[in-house]
Order: C-alpha cells, then structure tokens, then sequence
C-alpha cells in the first residue's frame, strides 16, 4: 500500500506517503482519515509526503484538491504537511483547495509539523 496511518500519543493522526501513488490511492487516503475522524471536533492531521513519488497528472491534482477541500469531516482539521527541500510535489492540490477553505502549513521536518500541531509554534 502506499500510504499508512498512525495516531501518535499527541492525537495526531499521520499519513505517511510513500512509493508511487495516484489520485486514487489519495482519495483512498482521505477517506480513510475521513472515518477515523468522523464526529471529531478537534482534528490534527500530519501529512508526511518526504518519500512520495507523485504518479498524478495536473488534471488529477486539481481533481484531488477539489475532493481534499470538500471532504466535510476535515474542514475544520489542522493539517501540517511534511515535504522534502527538494520536492514541490503537492502544490497544485494545496492552492485548488486553499481556494475552496482548505488550510494546510507546510514544513520541512517533522518536529516543527508536530510543535505547530500541539499549539507550541505559531
């Protein structure tokens, strides 16, 4: 599979991203978040995509975001994303649901991603 969940002490729920994945694997991704969450008020979201291998095409990114944005048990989810330096691999789906209310902070290493979180960075 190309993605895991985890939920760390902190109740932060962390998908890790890893081989190649497609959109569908993503929409796989969020749907799953989406159950583990579901009825939750206070949702913390790690998104760790250092070791991912994007397969999706621009069009696939922009349908991505779209789903990502209008997935309800999220909406009011704080959401950190972990990239490498070297890697711009999820902006296309950042801005198309940025544009539709969905907020994400990017990082470059997880003990920020984690500090932002729990309220510990602003």
């Amino acid at each position: 599979m190309a993605f895991s969940l985890d939920k760390t002490e902190q109740d932060i729920i962390k998908v890790i991203f890893s081989e190649e994945v497609d959109l569908q694997q993503r929409k796989e991704a969020v749907d799953r978040v989406c159950e583990l969450v579901s009825g939750k008020t206070q949702v913390k979201l790690l998104i760790d995509l250092t070791c991912f291998i994007n397969k999706m095409t621009l069009e696939e990114q922009a349908l991505f975001g779209h789903y990502l944005a209008n997935a309800k048990a999220l909406s009011q989810a704080k959401v950190a994303s972990v990239t490498a330096y070297n890697k711009q691999t999820n902006v296309v789906v950042e801005a198309i649901a940025f544009t539709q209310g969905y907020q994400v902070v990017n990082f470059h290493n997880e003990a920020d991603a984690k500090a932002w979180l729990q309220g510990q960075l602003t």
